[in-house]
Parts: structure tokens; sequence; C-alpha cells
């Protein structure tokens, strides 16, 4: 049933670019009348695809997910998500590679693209405390357009801090990452140094704001010019950025069905498992769905993509060492796999990749001085 869902949705794909209505309605009537997601838990993924696809008949205009009012928000999944999927723990990854730049350093920056309520950077904290680094003053800069989400994060590091013994300023950024104004560059170019960037699941996000222009480009030449001591990129590896429609049904039904299989595969139960497989559905729809391309928001990139624009934006990728408990965290399991490639570390799923994290310094700099 699955695969010939898969090849009606593929064609229904096909037809919405090349805006043959009527095909589309006739493609989609017949995906409905093969799926249950409610009887099989395996017809969900061709469920997502349906809605996305229709919402393009009904004229749907996409809208940032993690701004929408869904009873269950988006920043709420995830967490469900790094509980139960050891791959989306990557950004354990980007501390380590963080701490690195961290050492022998009083007071350090930390600029976190999509920071949602900064779990991440208070285990950097954490991190540092337990690894004795002379860390007495971080200075956090949380890039978000949420702010719900930003207050939180707040209230979350300047707790972390003072269990740690470490004085937080948390500047607020509400804004999405190709929408940073002077003041927020200024304000980073004047904070302490070392200064740290990293992203975790956040540039992906940014929509090109002129035609011609990449937008991702623009952001990380700008950092650059800021000479960064150390930044971390943590992204899916799929290209939904400017692939036609049914490329991007392709690569993310690919993507999505492995996430899919990972979660089926989880001991939790049924409602558990559709409150996570969620979270991925809205990334589905707002894929597939989007009838205006400036409104569409996930825009993943393949891995080789964000190498070659580190590299052309003026970083040197490196790779930070993983210790063994920290293999044995993000690949606890044979299905869950961890490979350590030249220039990123890959996560996956049974073989198959997933999430990529690509460590970088400015391409003039040597490596890192711990004696600061």
């Amino acid at each position: 049933m699955r695969s010939s869902a898969f090849t009606l949705l593929r064609l229904a794909a096909a037809a919405a670019e090349q805006n043959r209505e009527h095909d589309l309605r006739t493609l989609l009537a017949r995906v409905r009348s093969v799926l249950d997601p409610e009887a099989d838990a395996r017809d969900m993924l061709a469920a997502y695809y349906l809605a996305g696809l229709s919402g393009r008949v009904e004229g749907h205009r996409g809208e940032n997910i993690y701004l929408r009012g869904y009873d269950q928000p988006q920043i709420d999944l995830f967490r469900l998500l790094t509980e139960h999927l050891p791959f989306v723990r990557v950004g354990m990854l980007a501390n380590a590679h963080l701490l690195d730049h961290l050492r022998g350093h009083a007071a350090a920056t930390v600029l976190s693209i999509g920071i949602g309520q900064g779990h991440q950077e208070g285990a950097l904290l954490a991190q540092a405390a337990a690894g004795g680094l002379p860390l007495r003053r971080l200075v956090v800069i949380g890039v978000d357009p949420a702010a719900d989400s930003l207050a939180a994060a707040e209230i979350n590091l300047k707790r972390a801090g003072a269990e740690h013994g470490i004085e937080v300023t948390f500047h607020a950024v509400p804004a999405a990452t190709e929408e940073l104004d002077e003041d927020a560059w200024t304000l980073i170019g004047r904070s302490p140094r070392p200064l740290l960037a990293t992203a975790s699941f956040a540039l992906h996000h940014m929509v090109d704001r002129h035609p011609g222009q990449d937008a991702r480009d623009v952001f990380l030449h700008r950092l650059r010019a800021l000479a960064p001591a150390a930044v971390a990129l943590c992204e899916p590896d799929s290209d939904h950025h400017r692939a036609s429609l049914p490329e991007r049904f392709a690569n993310s039904w690919r993507m999505f069905g492995t996430l899919f299989e990972a979660i089926d595969a989880t001991p939790l139960t049924r409602a558990e498992q559709d409150a996570m497989k969620s979270f991925f559905g809205r990334e589905i729809i707002d894929i597939v769905g989007a009838v205006d391309e400036r409104s569409r928001y996930e825009r993943h990139e393949p891995t080789v993509a964000w190498l070659r624009r580190l590299r052309r934006c003026g970083f040197r990728t490196t790779v930070p060492v993983i210790t063994p408990e920290l293999e044995r965290t993000l690949a606890p399991s044979p299905d869950f796999t961890l490979s350590v490639q030249p220039d990123h570390v890959r996560l996956g799923y049974r073989q198959d990749p997933l999430v990529s994290m690509m460590a970088a310094i400015p391409a003039s700099a040597a490596s890192p001085d711990p004696e600061g």
C-alpha cells in the first residue's frame, strides 16, 4: 500500500509543479482511497504528504511552523524527540567543538542561532564547569523568531549559570536569522571574545530576501568578518532548498521515511509515536505544500552544500574529538550510526545518513590556543 501511495504522490507532485490541477485532484483522491493511517501507522508518512499537496489545491499560505499556535508547539515536540532519537542530540557534538575554544578563557560570547529554550547552551555551561574550565562570565546572544522561546532560554540559562558559578548575560534577538539588523550585528561585534557561534537545525529556515541572493552566504560572510573562534552547524542531510517540487518530494520521502521507521522502532505507545511524527509531519506539509515559495521555511540542504558554503565564506572545517561516552550516547545500538568523516560527523539510522555536524574555524586561523 505504501508503494502505491508513493507512486501516486510522486505523480501528484509532478502535476502540482506543472499546474495540472485536475490531474492533481484526481491523484490525491486516489491516494485517499488507499490510506488508513488510523489502522496502520505505516500510512502516516503518506498521509502527511497528502495533507501537504492537498493544501496546494486549497491555496494555503505557509507560515513558520515554530510560530504557529499548535496544541503541542514544535519546540516542545523537539524536546520529546531528543529523549528517544539519539541522532537528534547532535548538538552535543557542537558543544564538544565549542568547549575546545573555551579553554583558558574567563569570559566568552556564544551566538546561538535558533536558540529555542536554551537547552544546548545550558548543557555547555554544565560541561564547562564539570571540565574545570576557568569560565566565569558568558554572554549569550540568542536569535529566535519566537519570543516565548527566548524568554524561556533566558530563565534556563541564568539558572544554569547560577548553579555552576558562571555569570550569564543574555541578549534576546527576536528575529529570523536573515533579518538581523545593524544593531544586532553591532552587539555581536562588541561582545567579549572569544566569539563562538552555534546553529542547530536553524540555518535551513533562512529564506533568500532578494532574487539571486543566498541569504546563508550573506550571513556566514558577515559572521566571518567578526573573526569567530569557532562555528558549529548541525543540519539534516537532504535537498529541499531550491530543488523542484518532484525532487523535494522524492528527497524528503527518503529522509522522513527513515525518521518514521526510527520512531516506529521506539518502545512507545502509538499516541506517543504519533506525537513525535507530527513534528516531522508539519515539516513535510511545509516542504510540499507551500504555494508561495517565499513562505516555505523547511529548506534543508545536503551536507556537501553546507561544507562548500563554509569554505567559500572563509571557514576551515575541523572535526571535534569524540569520546567513547559521547559515541555511546549518540549511537547506543547498531541501528544508530555515527561516522567520522574528514570534514564532518554524520549520524544516521540503519546506515541511512540523516544529520551532520560541521565544525569550523576561520580559514586563516591556526589551531585554538588553549592559553587564550
